[in-house]
């Protein structure tokens, strides 16, 4: 079961004397330490004006941040996008966050979850107000591993392994993908996460529209919109490797092995147990065999 809160703009939030950006509403028994939180988590940057017909283009903040909320490790799930108009008329943005515990992560890993159906509204629609029961989460593990959206765009599904090997060898560091608005970035991600193991795909974080860290947070995939401010920043940084889809990309190294499971279509590595110790050759005694040896008269 999953705690959840939803975020926009209204003419009367939930709490008293709130509106505008405001809570409209969160699961009934949720702490304040962690309705702050999320509504921390609720910022986006539009790209155009409300009222240009290129806002529909505008792209989704799809995230995954983790938090030790009470000291427990939690994961924060979150869809944040444009909405157009709010009711005074001025632009407008929806944020929908889901809180998971570790105990109920799936193993299909964030990007699974978050691509189920009914997981997060688009609309918000009504008056502000408590969600009485906890959301429960769908369970399961990705069933198909090819790297289709990566040889689409790329021509070479192994890049989806290059993402992915990345976090395997530096899972601290961070990897910006500069795209352009249109480009299913989402999609491009939950491929190479898929290359990870259930452990792993939970202690990636990413922001399909990443504009600036929020306090407290670690985000490992960044994905910028190309020449934006934040990308410029990422490739000032000399720990972050940058992956840029508007232009072709190097040659993947076909020796790295996850590049070869992207280009097969193979999931994730499966550890291989360690062999069985061999038996010993030479016979133990149990006790009653070392008594009665012990008894046998002895020749003088």
């Amino acid at each position: 079961m999953a705690y959840e809160l939803i975020y926009t703009s209204a003419e009367r939030g939930l709490r008293p004397g709130t509106r505008g950006y405001c809570t409209v509403a969160y699961t009934q028994g949720m702490m304040p330490q962690t309705v702050q939180l999320m509504e921390a988590l609720s910022a986006y940057k539009s790209m155009y004006g409300a009222q240009e017909a290129a806002a529909m283009t505008e792209p989704v903040s799809w995230s995954h941040y983790k938090m030790t909320l009470l000291g427990h490790a939690s994961s924060v799930l979150s869809r944040v996008s444009p909405t157009g108009v709010d009711h005074t008329n001025r632009s407008n943005k929806l944020a929908h966050h889901i809180l998971v515990q570790s105990r109920e992560r799936p193993a299909g890993g964030p990007l699974w979850v978050s691509s189920q159906d009914g997981m997060f509204i688009e609309q918000w629609e009504g008056t502000p107000r408590l969600l009485n029961t906890p959301k429960t989460l769908p369970t399961g593990d990705e069933t198909d591993f090819h790297c289709d959206r990566w040889a689409e765009l790329t021509g070479d599904a192994g890049n989806a392994g290059v993402l992915a090997s990345h976090y395997h060898a530096s899972p601290d560091a961070p990897v910006f993908l500069a795209y352009e608005p249109g480009m299913d970035v989402f999609g491009l991600l939950r491929e190479a996460m898929a290359l990870l193991t259930p452990e792993e795909r939970w202690n990636v974080t990413y922001n399909t529209y990443f504009t600036s860290l929020p306090a407290g947070a670690t985000c490992v995939w960044r994905c910028c919109i190309a020449d934006s401010e934040a990308l410029r920043e990422g490739r000032r940084n000399p720990k972050a490797t940058v992956m840029d889809l508007t232009k072709p990309l190097p040659e993947p190294p076909s020796e790295n092995d996850y590049v070869r499971r992207a280009r097969a279509g193979e999931g994730p590595a499966v550890a291989v147990a360690p062999p069985e110790p061999a038996k010993p050759k030479f016979k133990l005694m149990v006790p009653r065999e070392i008594n009665q040896l012990n008894m046998k008269p002895r020749k003088l």
